[in-house]
């Protein structure tokens, strides 16, 4: 308490001293004195302050230090230059950094993406079963799809047909039959079949009696049509030429089901890429796949033969099929 008073006291005293600096003229004067000249106030000027250091500032995104990352797991053996020429021209015809990273696996490519951040977002070139887990776990948008084919041959994916051997007309069928495969890891003649039949109620892995796997698609639609096999699955661009166009095979083969197409590529932009920048590459891609020049460097990242456009809305018979099967893709994001 005693302390507390000191610094009351402490305290009135500067305020006090300050009242009688302000009024010392009129408090100290004796009442009958002369009136005095008003001294003349004079400004001090204040010292100028400092400037303090500029603070950082955030690089934007496909500037400088801050490229937007381009995500590729290659389709083909990639030349020496080819990521480094790309990367040149993208910059020079649109005035964005792109950083280019090659990707092991799709898997590593869908994970780099899904990690992707609002300061340092990315676009992927993603399988369509990437772009599913992607897609389930909104990493992005898909911009733009591979093409490949000319003229009426021209594709942006593939489907699968399930095929049986005579007498077994749908999926529910494979139940306590031998199903022929290549391997556990084949798109095709596996992983699409698998959600086609959980789809159908299925258990790919309890269900079918035996799973027996082939070198090629030939062998298996061989060991189908020789009922060695009841069930298997190839490409649905297939069917003709190894099954419906061999009269000794047609006689025992049937096409039980086909899958939606699976589309080869989708180019896939995170949402934090501005719109303008984005735009920018779109049209900077499908440019480089039609440049004579260029193209064929292009074609071993992508494989394509052409680019087009894409939107959610196109590939939803696509996602809606993959869905249809129950399975929980943002697992595969993960």
């Amino acid at each position: 308490m005693s302390q507390l008073k000191s610094i009351a006291s402490l305290g009135s005293a500067r305020l006090l001293l300050f009242v009688l600096l302000l009024f010392s003229v009129v408090a100290c004067r004796p009442q009958a004195a002369a009136v005095q000249p008003t001294a003349i106030i004079t400004l001090t000027p204040l010292p100028r302050s400092t400037p303090l250091p500029a603070l950082p500032t955030t690089v934007p995104v496909g500037q400088g230090d801050n490229p937007i990352r381009l995500i590729i797991h290659p389709a083909n053996e990639v030349a020496e230059d080819t990521v480094a020429d790309l990367e040149a021209i993208i910059e020079t015809r649109t005035k964005l950094t792109v950083k280019i990273e090659l990707s092991d696996s799709d898997a590593a490519a869908l994970s780099a993406f899904c990690s992707a951040t609002s300061e340092q977002p990315a676009l992927a070139w993603l399988t369509g079963m990437a772009f599913v887990a992607a897609n389930a776990n909104h990493c992005g948008q898909p911009q733009l799809l591979v093409s490949r084919g000319a003229g009426s041959n021209a594709a942006t994916g593939q489907a699968v047909t399930v095929i049986a051997r005579r007498g077994l007309d749908s999926l529910s069928a494979i139940d306590g039959r031998i199903f022929c495969r290549i391997n556990s890891t084949d798109l095709v003649s596996w992983l699409i079949p698998s959600l086609m039949m959980e789809a159908a109620g299925l258990n790919p892995i309890v269900d079918p009696q035996t799973i027996k796997d082939y070198e090629t698609p030939e062998d298996l639609v061989k060991a189908v049509s020789t009922s060695a096999c009841d069930v298997g699955a190839i490409l649905d661009s297939q069917v003709a030429d190894l099954v419906t166009d061999v009269e000794s095979v047609a006689s025992r083969v049937t096409s039980v089901s086909t899958s939606a197409e699976i589309p080869y590529a989708i180019l896939t932009a995170s949402s934090d890429i501005p719109l303008s920048s984005l735009t920018a590459l779109n049209n900077e891609m499908v440019r480089l796949s039609r440049d004579r020049q260029l193209r064929t460097q292009l074609k071993e990242l992508l494989g394509q033969d052409a680019l087009q456009a894409v939107s959610l809305e196109d590939l939803q018979p696509f996602l809606e099929f993959v869905n249809s099967s129950g399975q929980d893709f943002t697992q595969l994001g993960n």
